[in-house]
């Protein structure tokens, strides 16, 4: 029973938080959400930041086992940059798809502006490691000479990956609530389309 309290409790403030906001929600909501009595929430988190804490933790580790090693990724580019880049276009788009990531996806959005440790998170996990892993894989590029040697990591990795991200924004704050189906069919035509348009600006003739 306290497993199945402690999975309620984080499933619920998951829902709560995407719907009203992390500082519109309360640990007495919380618990009459889940049936418990107030006091019965800290049997399984000593605080409402410590929820957060492990929604963060939970999307992180999911969106990292999606990850794909540079080795594994120098073995796809060799079959063909399209097979690279579709193999990691379908396992974020099964994440999206996934009710609780698209969830703690929009809590990370609407947050960011006034929460420091969802901003921090944010600029950590979500923009500085994953700018850096795009790098080192146009780098990889240059050295399979599929790019020029020339072309600008950084500049490449950014103008990708802040194009998806305005995508996720557009979807989860601007265009809230849209279908989240229709939502992320258009993101992998969309992001194909620009990582397209970006690799024939930098092939390697």
């Amino acid at each position: 029973m306290r497993t199945d309290n402690k999975q309620k409790i984080f499933d619920i403030s998951i829902d709560l938080f995407s719907r009203f906001g992390y500082n519109g929600v309360s640990i007495r909501q919380i618990a009459s959400k889940v049936g418990i009595k107030e006091s019965s929430i800290y049997n399984h988190y000593n605080s409402k930041e410590a929820i957060l804490d492990s929604i963060l933790n939970y999307y992180i580790e999911r969106m990292l086992a999606q990850d794909i090693p540079l080795d594994d990724a120098s073995a796809n580019l060799d079959v063909g940059f399209d097979h690279f880049y579709q193999m990691g276009l379908n396992a974020f788009a099964m994440q999206l798809k996934d009710e609780k990531m698209s969830k703690i996806t929009r809590i990370i959005l609407i947050e960011s502006y006034h929460n420091e440790r969802i901003n921090d998170f944010l600029k950590k996990s979500i923009l500085e490691d994953a700018i850096k892993g795009w790098i080192a894989l146009f780098e990889l590029m240059k050295s399979k000479k599929l790019i020029r040697e020339d072309a600008d990591s950084l500049q490449l990795a950014e103008s990708f990956y802040k194009y998806g991200l305005f995508l996720l924004y557009e979807h989860y704050i601007i265009n809230y609530p849209e279908d989240d189906e229709i939502f992320v069919e258009r993101l992998c035509e969309k992001s194909k389309n620009h990582i397209e348009l970006l690799f024939e600006s930098v092939r390697r003739g």
